[in-house]
Protein backbone atom coordinates (compact mmCIF):
# COMPACT_ATOMS: atom_id res chain seq x y z
CA UNK A 1 0.00 0.00 0.00
CA UNK A 2 1.00 3.23 -0.86
CA UNK A 3 1.79 5.67 2.42
CA UNK A 4 2.65 8.65 0.09
CA UNK A 5 -0.34 8.99 -2.41
CA UNK A 6 -1.57 12.35 -0.48
CA UNK A 7 1.98 14.18 -0.96
CA UNK A 8 2.42 16.11 -4.02
CA UNK A 9 5.21 15.19 -6.01
CA UNK A 10 5.73 11.96 -4.73
CA UNK A 11 6.22 8.98 -6.20
CA UNK A 12 2.91 7.39 -5.02
CA UNK A 13 0.60 11.00 -6.06
CA UNK A 14 2.06 11.16 -9.10
CA UNK A 15 1.24 7.08 -9.75
CA UNK A 16 -2.35 7.49 -9.09
CA UNK A 17 -2.64 10.96 -10.72
CA UNK A 18 -1.15 9.74 -13.96
CA UNK A 19 -3.10 6.50 -13.50
CA UNK A 20 -6.74 8.31 -13.29
CA UNK A 21 -5.24 10.53 -15.86
CA UNK A 22 -4.94 7.54 -18.45
CA UNK A 23 -8.25 5.48 -16.90
CA UNK A 24 -10.16 8.30 -18.02
CA UNK A 25 -8.94 8.99 -21.49
CA UNK A 26 -9.13 4.80 -22.16
CA UNK A 27 -12.71 5.76 -23.41
CA UNK A 28 -11.58 8.09 -26.40
CA UNK A 29 -9.25 6.12 -26.56
CA UNK A 30 -11.03 2.78 -26.99
CA UNK A 31 -13.27 4.34 -29.26
CA UNK A 32 -10.72 6.09 -31.73
CA UNK A 33 -8.97 2.43 -32.20
CA UNK A 34 -12.23 1.09 -32.65
CA UNK A 35 -13.40 3.40 -35.79
CA UNK A 36 -9.38 2.86 -37.23
CA UNK A 37 -9.76 -0.34 -37.49
CA UNK A 38 -13.29 -0.32 -39.26
CA UNK A 39 -15.13 -1.75 -36.07
CA UNK A 40 -17.81 1.16 -35.81
CA UNK A 41 -20.77 1.12 -34.02
CA UNK A 42 -23.26 -1.17 -36.42
CA UNK A 43 -25.73 1.37 -37.70
CA UNK A 44 -29.45 1.10 -36.87
CA UNK A 45 -32.26 -0.12 -39.03
CA UNK A 46 -35.57 -0.34 -38.97
CA UNK A 47 -36.98 -1.64 -35.20
CA UNK A 48 -38.49 -4.18 -36.78
CA UNK A 49 -35.50 -5.22 -39.50
CA UNK A 50 -32.85 -5.06 -36.22
CA UNK A 51 -32.29 -8.42 -35.65
CA UNK A 52 -33.58 -10.34 -39.02
CA UNK A 53 -30.97 -8.27 -40.97
CA UNK A 54 -27.79 -8.30 -38.50
CA UNK A 55 -25.79 -9.85 -40.75
CA UNK A 56 -26.48 -6.33 -42.91
CA UNK A 57 -25.33 -4.13 -40.23
CA UNK A 58 -22.37 -5.87 -39.85
CA UNK A 59 -21.62 -5.84 -43.86
CA UNK A 60 -22.44 -1.86 -44.42
CA UNK A 61 -19.57 -0.19 -42.15
CA UNK A 62 -16.77 0.74 -44.55
CA UNK A 63 -13.58 2.06 -43.11
CA UNK A 64 -13.30 5.67 -44.49
CA UNK A 65 -12.25 6.57 -40.98
CA UNK A 66 -8.69 4.57 -41.10
CA UNK A 67 -8.25 5.35 -44.40
CA UNK A 68 -8.02 9.11 -43.20
CA UNK A 69 -5.08 8.21 -40.90
CA UNK A 70 -3.34 5.96 -43.27
CA UNK A 71 -3.16 8.39 -45.74
CA UNK A 72 -1.23 11.02 -43.58
CA UNK A 73 0.92 8.19 -42.57
CA UNK A 74 2.31 6.37 -45.52
CA UNK A 75 3.74 10.14 -46.92
CA UNK A 76 5.63 11.10 -43.85
CA UNK A 77 9.35 9.16 -43.91
CA UNK A 78 12.19 9.74 -42.67
CA UNK A 79 14.95 9.77 -44.61
CA UNK A 80 17.98 10.95 -42.44
CA UNK A 81 19.35 13.92 -39.84
CA UNK A 82 21.08 16.66 -41.22
CA UNK A 83 23.23 18.80 -38.12
CA UNK A 84 23.77 22.39 -37.71
CA UNK A 85 27.31 23.95 -37.53
CA UNK A 86 27.61 22.07 -34.21
CA UNK A 87 27.57 18.67 -36.12
CA UNK A 88 29.37 17.14 -38.78
CA UNK A 89 28.92 13.92 -41.18
CA UNK A 90 30.33 12.02 -38.86
CA UNK A 91 27.59 12.71 -36.18
CA UNK A 92 24.70 12.42 -38.65
CA UNK A 93 26.17 8.64 -39.88
CA UNK A 94 26.25 8.45 -35.63
CA UNK A 95 22.47 9.56 -35.23
CA UNK A 96 21.53 7.10 -38.24
CA UNK A 97 23.25 4.43 -36.92
CA UNK A 98 21.26 4.35 -34.00
CA UNK A 99 17.84 4.94 -35.71
CA UNK A 100 18.46 1.82 -37.77
CA UNK A 101 19.78 -0.46 -34.55
CA UNK A 102 16.23 0.47 -33.19
CA UNK A 103 14.73 -0.50 -36.42
CA UNK A 104 13.29 2.78 -36.63
CA UNK A 105 13.03 2.87 -40.12
CA UNK A 106 9.52 0.66 -40.12
CA UNK A 107 8.56 1.52 -36.52
CA UNK A 108 8.13 4.93 -36.70
CA UNK A 109 5.79 4.00 -39.24
CA UNK A 110 3.50 2.72 -35.84
CA UNK A 111 4.47 5.84 -33.93
CA UNK A 112 2.97 7.87 -36.99
CA UNK A 113 -0.46 6.10 -37.01
CA UNK A 114 -1.14 5.45 -33.57
CA UNK A 115 -0.37 9.48 -33.12
CA UNK A 116 -2.86 9.91 -36.17
CA UNK A 117 -5.01 8.15 -35.05
CA UNK A 118 -5.34 8.31 -31.53
CA UNK A 119 -4.59 11.93 -31.37
CA UNK A 120 -1.15 10.76 -29.33
CA UNK A 121 1.87 8.26 -29.11
CA UNK A 122 4.82 7.90 -27.09
CA UNK A 123 8.29 7.19 -27.52
CA UNK A 124 10.16 5.91 -24.76
CA UNK A 125 14.34 6.54 -24.51
CA UNK A 126 16.27 4.44 -21.74
CA UNK A 127 19.51 2.63 -21.94
CA UNK A 128 20.26 -0.91 -23.62
CA UNK A 129 21.57 -3.70 -21.39
CA UNK A 130 22.73 -5.50 -24.44
CA UNK A 131 24.80 -2.60 -25.91
CA UNK A 132 26.34 0.69 -23.93
CA UNK A 133 26.97 2.32 -27.47
CA UNK A 134 23.43 2.15 -28.48
CA UNK A 135 20.42 3.18 -26.55
CA UNK A 136 17.12 1.39 -26.17
CA UNK A 137 14.41 3.57 -28.53
CA UNK A 138 10.70 2.21 -28.16
CA UNK A 139 7.83 3.47 -29.99
CA UNK A 140 4.92 2.83 -27.25
CA UNK A 141 1.17 2.77 -27.25
CA UNK A 142 -1.04 5.41 -25.69
CA UNK A 143 -3.55 3.07 -23.74
CA UNK A 144 -0.57 2.29 -21.68
CA UNK A 145 1.53 5.72 -21.34
CA UNK A 146 0.76 9.43 -20.27
CA UNK A 147 2.21 12.01 -19.72
CA UNK A 148 1.90 15.38 -17.68
CA UNK A 149 3.34 18.37 -19.16
CA UNK A 150 4.50 21.23 -17.29
CA UNK A 151 1.96 24.70 -17.68
CA UNK A 152 4.36 26.97 -18.67
CA UNK A 153 6.27 25.09 -21.10
CA UNK A 154 4.14 22.45 -22.47
CA UNK A 155 7.11 20.61 -24.41
CA UNK A 156 8.73 19.61 -20.83
CA UNK A 157 7.32 16.83 -18.63
CA UNK A 158 6.50 17.07 -15.08
CA UNK A 159 5.91 13.71 -15.14
CA UNK A 160 5.42 10.12 -17.05
CA UNK A 161 4.23 6.55 -16.42
CA UNK A 162 4.48 3.54 -18.67
CA UNK A 163 1.89 0.44 -16.93
CA UNK A 164 1.93 -3.07 -18.54
CA UNK A 165 0.89 -6.78 -17.73
CA UNK A 166 3.92 -9.29 -17.03
CA UNK A 167 2.16 -11.92 -18.48
CA UNK A 168 4.43 -14.34 -16.55
CA UNK A 169 3.05 -13.42 -12.80
CA UNK A 170 0.03 -11.84 -14.45
CA UNK A 171 0.79 -8.98 -12.17
CA UNK A 172 0.21 -5.42 -13.45
CA UNK A 173 3.29 -3.13 -12.92
CA UNK A 174 4.24 0.88 -13.47
CA UNK A 175 7.16 2.92 -13.84
CA UNK A 176 6.86 6.41 -12.73
CA UNK A 177 9.48 8.67 -14.51
CA UNK A 178 10.33 12.07 -12.93
CA UNK A 179 13.39 14.17 -14.04
CA UNK A 180 15.72 13.11 -11.34
CA UNK A 181 14.67 9.72 -10.15
CA UNK A 182 12.61 6.61 -11.74
CA UNK A 183 10.10 5.02 -9.65
CA UNK A 184 8.69 1.20 -10.10
CA UNK A 185 5.59 -0.06 -9.11
CA UNK A 186 3.39 -3.45 -9.27
CA UNK A 187 -0.10 -4.35 -8.17
CA UNK A 188 -0.49 -5.53 -4.48
CA UNK A 189 -3.16 -8.53 -5.37
CA UNK A 190 -0.89 -11.30 -7.55
CA UNK A 191 -2.68 -11.72 -10.89
CA UNK A 192 -4.81 -8.74 -10.74
CA UNK A 193 -4.18 -7.29 -14.14
CA UNK A 194 -6.63 -4.51 -14.34
CA UNK A 195 -5.85 -2.22 -10.75
CA UNK A 196 -7.43 0.42 -10.02
CA UNK A 197 -5.58 3.56 -9.31
CA UNK A 198 -6.10 3.90 -5.29
CA UNK A 199 -3.37 3.79 -2.74
CA UNK A 200 -4.64 0.69 -1.57
CA UNK A 201 -4.22 -1.32 -4.59
CA UNK A 202 -0.20 -0.21 -5.13
CA UNK A 203 2.89 -1.02 -3.79
CA UNK A 204 6.37 0.02 -4.65
CA UNK A 205 7.84 -2.90 -6.26
CA UNK A 206 10.82 -5.03 -4.13
CA UNK A 207 12.55 -6.52 -6.49
CA UNK A 208 13.02 -2.91 -8.96
CA UNK A 209 14.55 -0.22 -6.43
CA UNK A 210 14.34 3.36 -7.54
CA UNK A 211 17.19 4.25 -9.72
CA UNK A 212 18.70 7.97 -10.69
CA UNK A 213 17.38 9.58 -14.14
CA UNK A 214 20.75 10.08 -15.98
CA UNK A 215 19.41 12.32 -18.53
CA UNK A 216 17.98 15.17 -16.41
CA UNK A 217 14.95 14.92 -17.88
CA UNK A 218 11.58 12.66 -18.14
CA UNK A 219 12.65 10.07 -21.27
CA UNK A 220 9.37 9.97 -22.79
CA UNK A 221 8.52 12.05 -25.88
CA UNK A 222 4.73 12.26 -26.55
CA UNK A 223 3.74 13.04 -29.94
CA UNK A 224 0.91 15.09 -30.37
CA UNK A 225 -1.44 15.23 -33.43
CA UNK A 226 -2.94 18.46 -34.22
CA UNK A 227 -1.63 20.27 -30.95
CA UNK A 228 -3.22 23.32 -31.64
CA UNK A 229 -7.00 21.66 -31.47
CA UNK A 230 -6.29 20.19 -27.93
CA UNK A 231 -3.12 19.66 -25.70
CA UNK A 232 -3.42 15.78 -25.71
CA UNK A 233 -3.98 15.88 -29.36
CA UNK A 234 -6.76 14.74 -31.80
CA UNK A 235 -7.58 12.63 -34.31
CA UNK A 236 -7.21 12.68 -37.78
CA UNK A 237 -10.96 11.02 -38.22
CA UNK A 238 -12.06 12.77 -34.58
CA UNK A 239 -14.11 15.17 -36.11
CA UNK A 240 -15.33 13.25 -38.54
CA UNK A 241 -16.81 10.17 -36.73
CA UNK A 242 -20.48 11.62 -37.20
CA UNK A 243 -20.02 11.50 -40.99
CA UNK A 244 -18.60 8.10 -40.78
CA UNK A 245 -21.53 6.74 -38.93
CA UNK A 246 -23.62 8.40 -41.58
CA UNK A 247 -22.40 6.67 -44.53
CA UNK A 248 -22.35 3.06 -42.64
CA UNK A 249 -26.34 4.07 -41.97
CA UNK A 250 -26.60 4.98 -45.71
CA UNK A 251 -25.32 1.65 -47.00
CA UNK A 252 -27.24 -0.24 -44.29
CA UNK A 253 -30.61 1.39 -46.34
CA UNK A 254 -29.37 0.70 -49.46
CA UNK A 255 -28.50 -3.21 -48.42
CA UNK A 256 -31.93 -3.63 -46.69
CA UNK A 257 -33.47 -1.82 -49.96
CA UNK A 258 -31.17 -4.22 -52.43
CA UNK A 259 -32.39 -7.18 -50.18
CA UNK A 260 -36.56 -6.02 -49.73
CA UNK A 261 -37.24 -4.05 -52.74
CA UNK A 262 -34.44 -4.07 -55.50
CA UNK A 263 -35.48 -6.68 -57.34
CA UNK A 264 -38.42 -6.37 -59.57
CA UNK A 265 -41.43 -8.87 -57.75
CA UNK A 266 -44.21 -10.83 -59.23
CA UNK A 267 -47.33 -11.57 -57.38
CA UNK A 268 -50.08 -13.69 -57.58
CA UNK A 269 -53.56 -14.31 -56.05
CA UNK A 270 -56.29 -17.25 -56.29
CA UNK A 271 -53.19 -19.33 -56.89
CA UNK A 272 -52.22 -21.91 -54.34
CA UNK A 273 -48.26 -22.51 -54.94
CA UNK A 274 -46.00 -25.32 -53.40
CA UNK A 275 -42.39 -25.06 -53.20
CA UNK A 276 -39.90 -28.14 -54.27
CA UNK A 277 -40.52 -29.77 -50.75
CA UNK A 278 -44.83 -29.24 -51.25
CA UNK A 279 -45.00 -26.74 -48.35
CA UNK A 280 -46.59 -24.02 -49.02
CA UNK A 281 -44.67 -21.21 -50.30
CA UNK A 282 -44.63 -17.87 -47.42
CA UNK A 283 -46.74 -15.44 -48.80
CA UNK A 284 -44.76 -12.44 -49.20
CA UNK A 285 -40.70 -13.23 -49.00
CA UNK A 286 -38.78 -11.06 -51.19
CA UNK A 287 -36.07 -11.85 -53.25
CA UNK A 288 -34.99 -12.45 -57.36
CA UNK A 289 -36.87 -15.70 -57.85
CA UNK A 290 -39.97 -15.73 -55.50
CA UNK A 291 -43.67 -15.12 -55.69
CA UNK A 292 -45.94 -12.94 -53.34
CA UNK A 293 -48.87 -14.98 -52.96
CA UNK A 294 -52.56 -13.86 -51.58
CA UNK A 295 -54.90 -16.69 -51.75
CA UNK A 296 -58.15 -15.59 -53.52
CA UNK A 297 -61.21 -16.42 -55.69
CA UNK A 298 -60.08 -15.42 -58.99
CA UNK A 299 -56.66 -15.83 -60.43
CA UNK A 300 -54.59 -12.80 -61.54
CA UNK A 301 -51.07 -11.39 -62.09
CA UNK A 302 -48.97 -8.74 -61.83
CA UNK A 303 -45.21 -7.48 -60.44
CA UNK A 304 -44.02 -4.42 -58.99
CA UNK A 305 -41.65 -1.84 -60.04
CA UNK A 306 -37.98 -2.28 -58.49
CA UNK A 307 -36.96 0.48 -56.22
CA UNK A 308 -34.65 2.80 -57.31
CA UNK A 309 -30.92 2.88 -55.48
CA UNK A 310 -29.12 5.77 -57.84
CA UNK A 311 -30.66 7.84 -54.79
CA UNK A 312 -29.55 6.40 -51.96
CA UNK A 313 -26.06 5.95 -53.89
CA UNK A 314 -25.60 9.95 -54.73
CA UNK A 315 -26.66 10.27 -51.42
CA UNK A 316 -23.55 7.90 -49.92
CA UNK A 317 -21.25 9.64 -52.43
CA UNK A 318 -21.90 12.97 -50.68
CA UNK A 319 -21.30 12.18 -47.48
CA UNK A 320 -17.95 10.70 -48.59
CA UNK A 321 -17.55 13.95 -49.92
CA UNK A 322 -17.95 15.64 -47.24
CA UNK A 323 -15.11 13.43 -45.13
CA UNK A 324 -13.35 14.05 -47.53
CA UNK A 325 -13.61 18.11 -47.64
CA UNK A 326 -12.59 18.23 -43.48
CA UNK A 327 -10.21 15.61 -43.53
CA UNK A 328 -8.63 17.29 -46.50
CA UNK A 329 -8.16 13.85 -47.91
CA UNK A 330 -7.97 13.67 -51.79
CA UNK A 331 -11.43 12.32 -52.98
CA UNK A 332 -10.04 9.84 -55.75
CA UNK A 333 -8.52 8.15 -51.95
CA UNK A 334 -12.04 7.33 -50.73
CA UNK A 335 -14.09 7.34 -54.15
CA UNK A 336 -11.40 5.72 -56.15
CA UNK A 337 -13.08 7.41 -59.13
CA UNK A 338 -10.02 8.80 -60.43
CA UNK A 339 -9.97 9.14 -64.69
CA UNK A 340 -8.06 11.04 -67.48
CA UNK A 341 -6.89 13.63 -64.79
CA UNK A 342 -3.75 16.07 -65.58
CA UNK A 343 -0.88 16.09 -63.11
CA UNK A 344 -1.95 19.44 -62.07
CA UNK A 345 -5.08 18.75 -61.65
CA UNK A 346 -4.02 16.11 -59.88
CA UNK A 347 -1.38 18.04 -57.68
CA UNK A 348 -4.36 20.33 -56.69
CA UNK A 349 -6.64 17.80 -55.32
CA UNK A 350 -3.76 16.33 -53.37
CA UNK A 351 -2.68 19.65 -51.94
CA UNK A 352 -4.56 19.85 -49.01
CA UNK A 353 -3.40 16.32 -48.24
CA UNK A 354 0.04 17.30 -48.63
CA UNK A 355 -0.20 20.51 -46.35
CA UNK A 356 -0.98 18.16 -43.71
CA UNK A 357 1.31 16.34 -43.90
CA UNK A 358 3.95 18.90 -44.46
CA UNK A 359 2.38 20.87 -40.65
CA UNK A 360 2.73 17.19 -39.01
CA UNK A 361 5.87 16.64 -40.45
CA UNK A 362 6.98 19.90 -38.47
CA UNK A 363 5.43 18.88 -35.53
CA UNK A 364 6.72 14.99 -35.25
CA UNK A 365 10.37 16.15 -36.39
CA UNK A 366 10.30 18.38 -33.29
CA UNK A 367 9.81 14.85 -31.41
CA UNK A 368 12.04 13.05 -33.26
CA UNK A 369 15.10 15.50 -32.46
CA UNK A 370 14.24 15.70 -28.74
CA UNK A 371 15.01 11.46 -29.14
CA UNK A 372 17.76 11.39 -30.86
CA UNK A 373 19.41 14.33 -28.36
CA UNK A 374 18.36 12.19 -25.43
CA UNK A 375 19.95 8.97 -27.07
CA UNK A 376 23.12 11.06 -27.44
CA UNK A 377 22.88 12.14 -23.91
CA UNK A 378 23.04 8.30 -23.24
CA UNK A 379 26.22 7.76 -24.96
CA UNK A 380 27.40 10.99 -24.32
CA UNK A 381 27.33 12.00 -27.59
CA UNK A 382 26.36 15.07 -29.32
CA UNK A 383 24.15 14.09 -31.89
CA UNK A 384 20.83 16.05 -32.00
CA UNK A 385 21.87 19.30 -30.43
CA UNK A 386 21.59 21.04 -33.48
CA UNK A 387 20.10 18.66 -36.00
CA UNK A 388 16.86 18.67 -38.14
CA UNK A 389 15.21 15.40 -39.33
CA UNK A 390 15.19 14.56 -43.03
CA UNK A 391 11.56 13.79 -44.57
CA UNK A 392 11.29 12.69 -48.15
CA UNK A 393 9.05 14.94 -49.86
CA UNK A 394 5.02 14.30 -49.14
CA UNK A 395 4.45 15.47 -52.85
CA UNK A 396 3.94 12.47 -55.62
CA UNK A 397 6.47 13.63 -58.04
CA UNK A 398 7.08 11.18 -61.86
CA UNK A 399 10.59 10.22 -62.91
CA UNK A 400 11.11 12.67 -65.40
CA UNK A 401 10.34 15.45 -62.77
CA UNK A 402 12.92 14.48 -60.85
CA UNK A 403 15.55 14.31 -63.26
CA UNK A 404 14.64 17.47 -64.38
CA UNK A 405 14.62 19.06 -60.57
CA UNK A 406 18.43 17.37 -60.21
CA UNK A 407 20.02 18.83 -63.37
CA UNK A 408 18.51 22.42 -62.35
CA UNK A 409 19.95 21.81 -58.62
CA UNK A 410 23.29 20.89 -60.34
CA UNK A 411 23.77 24.03 -62.48
CA UNK A 412 22.72 26.33 -59.25
CA UNK A 413 25.51 24.60 -57.19
CA UNK A 414 23.76 22.61 -54.87
CA UNK A 415 26.21 20.41 -53.57
CA UNK A 416 25.71 16.36 -54.30
CA UNK A 417 25.03 15.18 -51.24
CA UNK A 418 21.77 17.89 -51.00
CA UNK A 419 20.61 17.10 -54.25
CA UNK A 420 20.46 13.76 -53.48
CA UNK A 421 19.00 14.19 -50.15
CA UNK A 422 15.85 16.14 -51.46
CA UNK A 423 15.45 13.28 -54.26
CA UNK A 424 14.93 11.23 -51.18
CA UNK A 425 17.64 8.90 -50.85
CA UNK A 426 19.08 7.82 -47.16
CA UNK A 427 22.49 8.66 -45.78
CA UNK A 428 23.54 5.27 -46.83
CA UNK A 429 22.37 5.28 -49.98
CA UNK A 430 24.47 8.81 -50.25
CA UNK A 431 27.11 7.38 -49.36
CA UNK A 432 27.33 4.45 -51.26
CA UNK A 433 26.19 6.76 -54.37
CA UNK A 434 29.65 8.98 -53.19
CA UNK A 435 32.04 5.99 -53.53
CA UNK A 436 30.29 4.58 -57.03
CA UNK A 437 31.08 8.26 -58.34
CA UNK A 438 34.81 8.23 -56.76
CA UNK A 439 35.38 4.71 -58.48
CA UNK A 440 33.44 5.48 -62.46
CA UNK A 441 35.57 9.10 -62.30
CA UNK A 442 39.33 6.99 -61.29
CA UNK A 443 38.50 4.52 -64.32
CA UNK A 444 37.52 7.23 -66.41
CA UNK A 445 40.56 8.80 -66.05
CA UNK A 446 42.97 5.84 -66.23
CA UNK A 447 41.09 4.40 -69.43
CA UNK A 448 41.17 7.74 -71.45
CA UNK A 449 44.53 8.27 -73.57
CA UNK A 450 46.96 10.81 -72.67
CA UNK A 451 45.85 14.20 -73.80
CA UNK A 452 42.54 13.12 -74.00
CA UNK A 453 39.83 14.87 -71.73
CA UNK A 454 38.06 12.12 -70.44
CA UNK A 455 34.58 14.30 -70.31
CA UNK A 456 35.13 14.57 -74.49
CA UNK A 457 34.41 12.09 -76.86
CA UNK A 458 35.77 8.78 -76.79
CA UNK A 459 39.00 8.40 -79.02
CA UNK A 460 38.97 12.48 -79.37
CA UNK A 461 42.41 13.55 -79.05
CA UNK A 462 43.59 17.58 -79.27
CA UNK A 463 45.97 16.43 -81.72
CA UNK A 464 43.48 14.67 -84.29
CA UNK A 465 41.42 17.98 -83.84
CA UNK A 466 44.23 19.63 -86.17
CA UNK A 467 44.17 19.18 -90.21
CA UNK A 468 47.33 18.35 -91.74
CA UNK A 469 49.21 21.42 -93.43
CA UNK A 470 47.70 23.20 -90.33
CA UNK A 471 49.58 25.43 -87.56
CA UNK A 472 49.51 23.48 -83.78
CA UNK A 473 47.21 25.45 -81.49
CA UNK A 474 48.64 27.10 -79.28
CA UNK A 475 49.76 25.63 -75.36
CA UNK A 476 48.30 27.35 -72.63
CA UNK A 477 50.08 31.07 -72.23
CA UNK A 478 51.20 31.36 -75.93
CA UNK A 479 50.27 33.72 -78.37
CA UNK A 480 48.46 31.76 -81.46
CA UNK A 481 50.87 31.51 -84.59
CA UNK A 482 50.09 33.91 -87.49
CA UNK A 483 48.62 32.23 -90.70
CA UNK A 484 50.80 33.42 -93.82
CA UNK A 485 48.85 35.56 -96.51
CA UNK A 486 47.36 33.15 -99.09
CA UNK A 487 47.34 30.55 -97.21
Amino acid sequence: MLNDANTPNSPGWWLLRLGNTLAADLGRLETLSQYDEGKHPLPTGNRKMRETYHRLQRMSRSNYTGLIAEAVRERLRVTGFRTGTAGTQETDKDAWRIWQANSLDADCGIVHHKAGALGRSYVIVGPNPDDATTPLITPEDPFSVIHESDPVRPRRLLAGMKTWVDSIEGRQLAIVYTPRVIYYFRAVKAGQTNAEWQATAWEIDPDRPAARNPLGEVPIVPFINRRFRSPMGMGEFEDVTDIQDRINTTVLDRLVTQAMQAYRQRWVKGVEVEDENGNPERPFDPGADLLWIVPDEAAEFGDFQATDLKPILSACSADIRDIAAISRTPPHYLLADIANVSGDALAAAESGLTSKVKDRAVEFGECWERVIRMAGAYVGSSIGQDSVIVWADPERHTLAELADAAVKWEASGVPFRERMALLGFTPSEIDRMETERMKDALLASLNSPLGVDPGSAPGASTMALTAPGAPSPALPGQTPPVQPAGK
